[in-house]
């Protein structure tokens, strides 16, 4: 067994049950009111895996490349076994069942964290606050929306609390075993999302504090831990270099946050007043927990942090592993510093980027049941009842317009639903169904993913820019293309109009057969 330590105790059991019936009701009401399947990201996810099961070439290497960059390959690996269910692609429930087994994971993560940093409470909490802590997490609104959708959220949350976790018990049982399992849990976090590399850098620097022994013997589990590590960043450096020729193509080519930055510098402007301003992103940042989880778990949250480093005084720096799980927030503050990421949270304005605030909802519902006991003064019942009234009473404000208000939810909604280029996807897709295409189809599926999945096409039959084929189309449209797809300055209008001979084999074998907004669909004349 890989995780030897892992105790199946009756109330694990429990937690496990109660957060996969949460997991499984909250998928099916999100799913029936159409809920699930519309953020741009997400679609574009579950197209990325698809695409590697669904290539119209054989050879291996062209359906590896289609991991692309920059987004990290973990979510892609794991759906990979369900996209080839052409209904679970086309839904989205493909990436929706990996984010439920996540949020299952990541609840039993946060409830055996709980119980690490509680042990030393007196009976009447021990037992009772790592329940609070996995009530806050398992219960909140926003996060059993995510859950539901095909987001790196839940998929994130899982690889980072399970590799916090392994970590802190090596830091409070300490062996070469349980060492190596941290550093592996670790090392495949690394590929969930960035927010982990920074996690893994502090995690290495642990190791080396935390190690029992002299130095030699810190240095050894250092060198141990870091060589496991580094793996898969390493290796997602070489599959930058080796496939775009640049190993830091994921944080600087036209893909990354900051290439999308550039080529939207237009609607994008009013981010630079958060460059360079520690306090103002801080403020952002917070707000955009709060967005995500309710004000009011952030004060209560602070305050029962700053009681468990009295409670436990010097004994602290046994349970720095856990507090790793507040990182990623000040990791998410130094990206808003240099211009790397763009968020704003207040929905009267505009959402963007507001679902980077769920993670930490971790480190919330960790730190919250620590001020149950502040009010012992007043009976144990009456404080547990009282904290759990304000969570109660916060999640029922965050939904009290209804589910579809949420701030996570209307982010995806006013992007993937409600705006000009959604309903541009839409037109082109009903339209596909309605006129499917006879023989293959010619068109940049980047940002033409959701046509793919909506308009009952598929990728085998698509020569696209991540296939030989396409990069192989110099003077003349081959005959067994039937159709081309073009969207406004995308990658193909490109192609055409920059070889004169292309331009010219379109204009005379192929027909305009369907025009809306910025999308163009040519049938090849009979």
């Amino acid at each position: 067994m890989l995780i030897p330590f892992v105790k199946l105790s009756f109330q694990t059991i429990v937690v496990a049950v109660i957060a996969t019936l949460l997991s499984v009701t909250a998928f099916l009401y999100f799913y029936h009111n159409g809920m699930t399947n519309f953020y741009g990201d997400g679609l574009a996810h579950v197209n990325i895996a698809r695409k590697v099961v669904d290539h119209p070439e054989s050879s291996l290497w062209q359906r590896y490349v289609q991991i692309g960059s920059p987004w990290l390959p973990l979510q892609t690996v794991l759906m990979l076994p369900l996209v080839a269910n052409d209904w679970l692609w086309r839904t989205g429930i493909a990436g929706s069942l990996v984010s439920m087994l996540c949020f299952v994971i990541t609840a039993l993560a946060v409830f055996k964290l709980a119980q690490n940093l509680y042990s030393t409470e007196t009976d009447e909490y021990r037992n009772l606050l790592p329940v609070v802590a996995f009530g806050i997490f398992a219960l909140s609104p926003s996060n059993l929306f995510m859950q539901s959708t095909p987001m790196t959220e839940l998929i994130f949350m899982a690889a980072l609390s399970l590799a916090v976790w392994t970590l802190q018990n090596w830091a409070t049982n300490q062996s070469f075993q349980r060492l190596v399992v941290a550093a592996i849990t670790m090392t495949i976090a690394t590929m969930s999302r960035y927010e982990a590399w920074s996690v893994a850098a502090i995690a290495c620097a642990l190791v080396f504090v935390l190690s029992q022994g002299n130095f030699k013997d810190k240095a050894k589990n250092l060198l141990i831990f870091s060589a496991i590590v580094v793996v898969c960043p390493l290796y997602w450096l070489w599959h930058n270099w080796v496939i775009y020729g640049d190993a830091l193509w994921f944080l600087t080519g036209p893909h990354s946050a900051r290439g999308i930055y550039l080529q939207n510098r237009a609607n994008l402007g009013w981010a630079n007043i958060f460059v360079g301003h520690a306090l103002l992103d801080l403020l952002l940042m917070t707000l955009t927990v709060a967005a995500c989880v309710g004000l009011l778990m952030i004060p209560l949250a602070t305050l029962g942090f700053f009681r468990i480093l009295k409670t436990h005084g010097k004994a602290t720096l046994q349970y720095t592993p856990t507090l790793l799980l507040a990182v990623p927030f000040f990791f998410h503050c130094f990206s808003l510093y240099r211009g790397e990421i763009q968020i704003f949270p207040l929905s009267a304005f505009g959402l963007l980027n507001v679902r980077y605030g769920l993670p930490h909802l971790m480190a919330i519902a960790l730190f919250v049941p620590a001020v149950i006991p502040m009010l012992r003064r007043f009976g144990k019942v009456p404080a547990l009842v009282f904290i759990c009234l304000l969570v109660a009473a916060q999640y029922l404000y965050l939904i009290s317009d209804g589910t579809s208000q949420l701030a996570i939810y209307q982010e995806g909604y006013r992007n993937g639903v409600n705006s000009r280029v959604a309903r541009q996807w839409a037109k082109t897709a009903q339209y596909l169904r309605e006129q499917p295409p006879p023989t293959k189809i010619l068109m940049q599926t980047g940002s033409l993913g959701p046509v793919v999945s909506q308009g009952g096409l598929r990728f085998a039959r698509i020569i696209h820019e991540g296939t030989a084929a396409w990069h192989r189309i110099s003077e003349k449209i081959p005959a067994d293309i039937f159709t081309i797809i073009i969207e406004r300055d995308d990658g193909l209008e490109q192609k055409i109009k920059a070889n004169a001979a292309l331009q010219q084999d379109v204009m005379e074998n192929f027909e305009m057969q369907f025009s809306f907004d910025k999308v163009q669909i040519f049938r090849r004349r009979r």
